[in-house]
């Protein structure tokens, strides 16, 4: 990929920031689809923000106290916008974005979580984990939507549970596959950004419930409760029918209402019935 069409990304961080290190190892290589152009937190004193400096990365620090949330996302926003950022990880940032704040980026915002996705959201993941006697933990890399740790999984790193662990014991080795899940789905999330048919492709996708992406030779697939019902392929994309899978010609001049509507349809055929009964789509 040319030097040019790297995506410039923005971290967001309230501490040490160890998976913001990782990125940023990550995307030295000259043929890294991404490059980090801000890191940013809200607190001024994270030392992730004194370690990105170190490495020659701009940083920007706000303070939300005393202040209205919509001032100190705006200018947290006006801080990334600046920087040309065009792609948000967050990296261990522990305030809730604003329903404002998410749509201004919809789509452009990842966040990694210490669980396999849908289960445990929100804190204390591996503790919740042992407790609940499961025998596999992880981590997982999702999009980030108004409702906490709710958005499209985009992949998973599976870990272990060992008899008698503790939480801080699972918490450390969960961490080492974060490290190599996040820069991983970042890549293969920002390339999709320079072709714009895949990118209308999975934003058709991703608003569906729950569905998960991984990927593939030819680019990502998508699946719902581990069936899949759209996958791209070389030239075209793939979508689940009644009759089997039929191939659809994806590029600017596609009928792309078309092309919803039947991403939705191959939803529905993948969907377990207590999906469909709650509600569906």
């Amino acid at each position: 990929m040319a030097e040019n069409a790297r995506r410039k990304l923005g971290i967001l961080i309230s501490g040490r920031g160890s998976n913001m290190a990782a990125l940023v190892e990550a995307a030295r290589p000259s043929d890294c689809p991404f490059e980090v152009a801000l890191v940013a937190s809200d607190n001024p004193e994270a030392a992730g923000l004194a370690w990105a400096a170190e490495q020659g990365i701009a940083t920007f620090a706000q303070s939300p106290k005393g202040m209205p949330k919509a001032e100190y996302e705006a200018r947290i926003d006006a801080a990334l916008r600046s920087a040309g950022v065009e792609l948000i990880a967050l990296a261990g940032y522990m305030r809730l974005l604003s329903p404002g704040f998410v749509g201004r980026w919809a789509g452009r915002i990842l966040n990694i979580h210490p669980s396999l996705l849908p289960k445990y959201k929100g804190l204390d993941t591996h503790a919740r984990a042992i407790v609940a006697e499961d025998t596999v933990a992880g981590c997982s890399v999702h999009l980030v939507t108004e409702e906490l740790d709710a958005g499209a999984v985009l992949g998973q790193a599976k870990v272990p549970v060992l008899t008698g662990d503790t939480a801080e014991a699972l918490a450390a080795r969960v961490l080492v596959e974060e490290h190599r899940l996040y820069p991983r789905v970042l890549a293969e999330f920002a390339r999709t950004m320079t072709d714009p048919s895949l990118a209308r492709v999975r934003s058709l996708a991703l608003v569906l419930p729950e569905v998960e992406e991984t990927s593939g030779s030819d680019g990502p697939s998508f699946s719902v409760d581990g069936t899949a019902f759209a996958r791209m392929i070389a030239g075209g994309l793939e979508v689940r029918g009644e009759s089997g899978w039929r191939t659809l010609t994806v590029d600017e001049n596609a009928d792309w209402t078309a092309i919803g509507d039947a991403i939705a349809w191959g939803w529905e055929l993948a969907a377990p019935q207590s999906l469909l009964e709650a509600g569906g789509r």
